[in-house]
C-alpha cells in the first residue's frame, strides 16, 4: 500500500473511533457505572426501599443495611467493629458514649444546613460536644402511653396508674428495653427528671415495677412482636411507647391510639452520625445531607416498621393529612407544645447503667 493509502486508512480509522465515543457519550448510551456502596447500621425501618431508595438512585449508591434491636446492640455491634459502618443510626443517649469511646467522626457544620429543623432541634444538646458537632437529628418522639381505644378511654390513660388498674391485668405489654420503662414508671412516681433520681427514688421505682409485674401478660423482645399483640386485642396498654407504635396500627384500621399522660413523657431521638473508622465517609457525609432533606425525612416518618415524628418542618407540607393526624403534629406549634411535655430519655445519672439493667432483669425474671 502507498504511503498515500496508509495515511488515507488511518485518517479513517480516527474517524470512526471518534464516531464511536461520541455515539457512546449521548445520552441512554452511556455505560452505567458500578454503584458506590454504603453500610448502614440501624433501626428496623431505616432500610424500606421506601426510605433509601431515592438516596441510591440520586447518588448511585447501594446502600447494605444490618439492624438492630436496641440502642444496647447497637453500642455492641459498632464496638466490636473494625472499618465496616459508614453511617450508624444512635438513639441521643448513645452519642455521648460512642463519643467517649472514641468512636465518632467531628461532622464539619458548614456541610449540613438545619434552617428548616425546629429551632429546638437546630442545635440539639446531645450532638454537640465540647462545641463540636458529631450527630444530625432525623426523627423523633414520644413515650408515653399506647391504648386499645375500645377497652380504654382517654380519661383512662390520663395517668400512668392505670397500669396497675385490675381492668388492665394480664393486658399488659412490654417492650423488652429497661430505659423506656423505667423512665415512664418513674415519671409516674412524680421524678421531674426520670433518669437523675436518688437511691430512695430507685428503690421505690423497683417496688413499682414489681407492683405491677402481675399485670404483664408478655413481655415482648421486637417492635413487631409489640405491635402483633396489639393489633391482635392480646393488649390492650404499652408503657414507653407512643406515636411510633400507634401510627401503624391506625393505619391498619385498629382501634390503637397513644398519649402522654398528665405525668409528662419521655422524649427519644435518633440521630445519625459517622463511625471515625468509616471506610467510605464522603458517601457517608452525603447521607447525612440527604437525610436531613424534607423529602427524605416525610419517607422517613412513615416508615412500615413504625413511624415517627421529624425535625424537619417542611416535611410535614408532603404528609397526608391522616398521618400528620396520627402522629399528632401539623406545625411547629404543635411541636414545640408536645416537647414541652417530654422530658429527654438518657443513660441514669446517680445509678449505673448495670443497677438499672440488673432492676430490669429482676422484673423480667418474676
Amino acid at each position: 500500500m502507498s504511503r498515500k493509502g496508509i495515511i488515507i486508512v488511518s485518517a479513517l480509522a480516527i474517524a470512526a473511533i471518534t464516531i464511536i465515543v461520541i455515539v457512546l457519550r449521548q445520552p441512554g448510551n452511556q455505560e452505567t457505572a458500578p454503584p458506590q456502596e454504603l453500610t448502614l447500621l440501624c433501626w428496623a425501618g431505616f432500610e424500606e426501599r421506601e426510605v433509601i431508595e431515592p438516596f441510591e438512585k440520586k447518588y448511585n449508591v447501594k446502600v447494605r443495611a444490618k439492624t438492630y434491636g436496641s440502642g444496647d446492640a447497637m453500642f455492641t455491634l459498632l464496638s466490636q467493629s473494625h472499618s465496616q459502618y459508614d453511617v450508624v443510626v444512635a438513639d441521643q443517649e448513645y452519642v455521648g458514649k460512642l463519643h467517649d469511646a472514641g468512636r465518632l467522626s467531628e461532622l464539619n457544620t458548614a456541610d449540613f444546613d438545619l434552617s428548616d429543623y425546629f429551632a429546638p432541634f437546630q442545635k440539639f444538646p446531645v450532638c454537640w460536644i465540647d462545641n463540636k458537632l458529631y450527630a444530625i437529628v432525623v426523627e423523633f418522639g414520644a413515650s408515653g402511653l399506647v391504648y386499645n381505644s375500645t377497652h380504654l378511654s382517654e380519661k383512662d390513660v390520663k395517668s400512668y396508674s392505670i397500669l396497675d388498674d385490675p381492668r388492665v391485668k394480664g393486658k399488659l405489654g412490654i417492650w423488652d428495653w429497661y430505659l423506656p420503662n423505667m423512665g415512664v414508671l418513674s415519671l409516674g412516681l412524680g421524678n421531674a427528671d426520670p433518669f437523675d433520681i436518688s437511691e430512695s427514688q430507685f428503690i421505690n421505682l423497683k417496688q413499682q415495677m414489681m407492683k405491677i409485674r402481675p399485670q404483664v401478660g408478655a413481655i415482648h423482645s421486637t417492635i413487631p412482636e409489640v405491635l402483633s399483640a396489639l393489633a391482635n386485642d392480646q393488649t390492650w396498654v404499652v408503657p414507653g411507647a407512643g406515636e411510633w407504635v400507634a401510627a401503624v396500627l391506625r393505619k391498619q384500621g385498629k382501634p390503637v391510639d397513644w398519649t402522654v399522660p398528665d405525668e409528662g413523657g419521655l422524649l427519644w431521638v435518633n440521630t445519625l452520625v459517622i463511625p471515625n473508622d468509616a471506610p467510605h465517609s464522603s458517601i457517608a457525609k452525603l447521607f447525612l445531607q440527604w437525610s436531613e432533606t424534607a423529602a427524605a425525612q416525610a419517607a422517613l416518618s412513615q416508615k412500615q416498621a413504625y413511624c415517627s415524628n421529624v425535625p424537619n418542618k417542611r416535611a410535614y407540607e408532603l404528609m397526608p393529612e391522616e398521618q400528620k393526624s396520627i402522629l399528632k403534629i401539623h406545625n411547629a406549634t404543635d411541636a414545640i407544645s408536645l416537647l414541652k411535655r417530654l422530658s429527654l430519655r438518657r443513660l441514669p445519672v446517680k445509678q449505673s447503667e448495670k443497677a438499672w439493667q440488673e432492676a430490669w432483669g429482676d422484673f423480667k425474671a418474676r
